[in-house]
């Protein structure tokens, strides 16, 4: 889980055909997987390029990335398990928009305690006030709470915004489902928004699909 990007940081067929007396019928397609095991978390994403154009012709890039650190740290007077994120944007090549976190958690069962990061090189950190977990198993139509927190300034602890995350799950193809995880609130006085939206397997492999954000006023989907 993560705070939206401060810049203001989504997704599908059968034919027939026939006339004349007689009719050709190709064999349809194989349906839609339905359920998929819930992926272990923390998720490990390699570092994965997304695009996206706005209807000016801007081209858009987004690199994300998240891995899971090795050993314990002690975050809000307990001991953690951490995981690093990164994502940068980019417009046209030129950076736009930086966001670097680390996620803080218990393990067996995984428990999200807060997140500590920079936004555009403002240092700020997230206490979780609820978190709900995933079901063991996603099955397409499922949705619900997944936490809510507040934003706090790292330097004079003051809470400056709030946090709500949301997940769906929603049919993709025969092999996997998606998984959409939306984040709304406000950071600083600015509005955050965040759709991560990853393809997970019956075994629960995942990966990244899209990422869907606003970006100077325009929400852009990237893939």
């Amino acid at each position: 889980m993560k705070p939206a990007i401060a810049v203001t940081l989504l997704l599908l067929g059968l034919s027939a055909c026939g006339g004349g007396g007689s009719s050709s019928n190709s064999p349809p397609p194989p349906p839609s997987l339905k359920s998929a095991q819930a992926p272990q978390q923390p998720y490990t994403i390699q570092s994965t390029t997304l695009t996206a154009t706005d209807a000016s012709g801007n081209t858009y890039t987004a690199i994300f990335s998240q891995t899971p650190n090795s050993g314990t740290v002690m975050f809000n007077g307990q001991t953690a398990y951490s995981s690093a994120l990164s994502i940068t944007i980019l417009q046209n090549g030129a950076t736009l928009a930086t966001e670097a976190s680390t996620d803080y958690y218990l393990e067996n069962p995984f428990s999200p305690l807060g997140i500590s990061g920079s936004t555009n090189g403002t240092s700020w950190y997230f206490l979780f006030n609820s978190s709900t977990p995933y079901p063991t198993t996603l099955t397409v139509g499922d949705s619900g709470p997944v936490g809510s927190g507040t934003y706090y300034d790292a330097t004079t602890n003051a809470a400056i915004g709030s946090l709500t995350e949301t997940y769906s799950v929603t049919a993709n193809d025969p092999t996997t489902v998606l998984l959409n995880v939306y984040a709304s609130g406000m950071l600083n006085g600015n509005q955050e928004s965040e759709t991560i939206t990853y393809t997970v397997d019956a075994s629960g492999n995942i990966a990244l699909s899209s990422v869907q954000v606003t970006v100077n006023g325009q929400t852009l989907t990237f893939t």
